[in-house]
């Protein structure tokens, strides 16, 4: 049995090391001179780790800027899908209207219709407000976007939750507001946080609709600013530690948040296990 789970653990440990030497690839070369990153055979660590790579791409392009516009936009379209899916969660998992369970697999549905699909009528529909180049024009259509998701898996959190602590609030003369706020975000938390890991990530690698939506250089995204720099990649004025150091930029933040909130993260599944 030990013999197994060495040979468990061995394996799953090389599986991550395949998948984590990119990343790490990347972030160390950002850190070496041009003549070090192209030498061969290659080195791996940098023999004196240098930051001029990060900050000749931080000067040269409005990284911050772009940096800024992703906080905003991934940050307020994460905040906004918590907040709406989780009120809309509670709805449906502890009441019963009319309609409750058509109007619940019609939320479900916009799931099965590709972005795509929605694409064309949600630019024109943008444009006809006058929301592009503009934080409403990148965020709402995000929002709308994933709300489906969120209020399927906070759905199915929540009817994890006994009941019977609702009556016991509502008997003590809670209201649904203090009771949600109180009971339901506290006990959905690690629901709460997975979701907003893949919000988050989606949000911050989103290219397509940025690159539709937004014209002005002071509006774009990190991905979308990383455009800018292929042609100049492309005609060797970039060195190799400066596409890797513009690239650290980029992954570095949606790794942070992966391993600040990992423990929830991985305490929604076993919670969702244990009472499946």
């Amino acid at each position: 049995m030990i013999k197994k789970r060495i040979i468990i653990t061995f394996i799953a440990v090389c599986i991550a090391l395949v998948f984590l030497f990119p990343f790490f690839w990347v972030i160390v070369t950002g850190f070496k001179t041009s003549p070090e990153a192209s030498a061969w055979p290659p080195t791996i660590l940098p023999a004196a780790p240098t930051l001029s790579a990060y900050h000749e791409v931080w000067k040269t392009f409005p990284f911050p800027r772009w940096f800024f516009n992703s906080i905003v936009i991934a940050g307020g379209t994460t905040l906004a899908i918590l907040f709406l899916t989780s009120l809309a969660a509670y709805a449906f998992a502890y009441y019963r209207f009319p309609g409750h369970t058509v109007i619940f697999f019609l939320i479900l549905s916009g799931l099965i219709v590709p972005m795509h699909l929605r694409m064309i009528p949600t630019f024109l529909l943008i444009k006809s407000l006058n929301l592009l180049d503009s934080y409403q024009g990148l965020i709402i259509p995000q929002i709308a976007s994933n709300c489906a998701l969120g209020i399927f898996l906070l759905t199915q959190y929540n009817k994890y939750i006994p009941e019977e602590l609702i009556a016991a609030a509502r008997i003590d003369g809670c209201g649904e507001f203090r009771i949600y706020a109180s009971i339901i975000l506290p006990l959905t938390k690690p629901a709460l946080v997975t979701l907003g890991i893949f919000v988050f990530l989606y949000s911050w690698n989103n290219f397509l609709w940025p690159l539709i939506v937004v014209q002005e250089e002071t509006m774009k995204t990190l991905p979308v600013g990383l455009l800018d720099l292929a042609p100049i990649a492309l005609t060797h004025k970039m060195t190799w530690p400066q596409r890797m150091a513009g690239t650290s930029i980029v992954i570095v933040p949606i790794v942070t948040v992966f391993f600040l909130f990992r423990n929830l993260f991985i305490k929604s599944f076993v919670i969702s296990g244990l009472k499946g």
